[in-house]
């Protein structure tokens, strides 16, 4: 009945539709940009722990004015990697598209956009395993990954710990938008190695010549 009177909740909804039917308590949102995707998995789910972590410096700054007086909230500035330390972090002159990673050339014909570069910064890294013992998180119910290509990095640096997750939502890629990148079937069959089930695919996205790009999909531990 919400959904035909609440427009936010209606699209919150949609674009969370295919999460397994469990008790979400605890999200990780590592990408965390503005805080968009938290927003919306708060019109539909209320856990009682969310950690946001994100790369860019004044992006998480935002965030901590935002959330940090909130029960429960952390954010976190740092890029989620398979190593602990620092790296150099490239900025995007469409912010949104910076990453770990180096950007591949082509997606400026691919999304008719100016992808390049702007500079690079600093930055924080910090493996899956560092933020469950920083966090003093004893299991995610959902960890959200949107890393621009940094996904294989955050997967294969905290494989031991990942028995500890119940559901990935993650950004995938159909063409290598990222040097170093995974395509979707090589984190697929990761990911299948490592207990976890496909379990939906939204948010598909084609360039100006219709090659299909990318997708966000939902993975789950088969248990659940």
């Amino acid at each position: 009945m919400r959904a035909l009177v609440d427009q936010r909740y209606r699209r919150a909804y949609r674009s969370l539709r295919n999460l397994p039917a469990i008790k979400f308590d605890t999200l990780v949102d590592a990408g965390a940009h503005r805080g968009s995707f938290t927003e919306a998995f708060l019109q539909v789910h209320a856990p009682s722990r969310v950690v946001m972590v994100e790369a860019v410096p004044e992006l998480a700054e935002t965030l901590r004015q935002r959330y940090d007086r909130r029960a429960g909230f952390s954010v976190v500035a740092a890029a989620l990697s398979d190593r602990n330390g620092e790296a150099d972090f490239e900025l995007n002159r469409s912010l949104a598209s910076s990453s770990l990673l180096k950007i591949d050339s082509r997606n400026a014909n691919w999304f008719g956009l100016d992808l390049a570069v702007a500079r690079s910064v600093r930055v924080p890294t910090l493996t899956l395993k560092r933020l469950f013992e920083e966090q003093e998180l004893e299991k995610i119910d959902l960890l959200k990954l949107d890393l621009q290509g940094a996904e294989r990095l955050v997967l294969t640096g905290g494989a031991d710990v990942l028995p500890r997750v119940r559901v990935i939502y993650t950004e995938v890629f159909f063409e290598p938008l990222y040097e170093d990148t995974w395509l979707f079937w090589e984190l697929n069959e990761f990911l299948a190695l490592h207990g976890f089930k496909l379990c939906g695919i939204s948010h598909v996205a084609h360039g100006r010549n219709g090659d299909l790009l990318q997708a966000n999909a939902i993975f789950r531990q088969r248990h659940l």
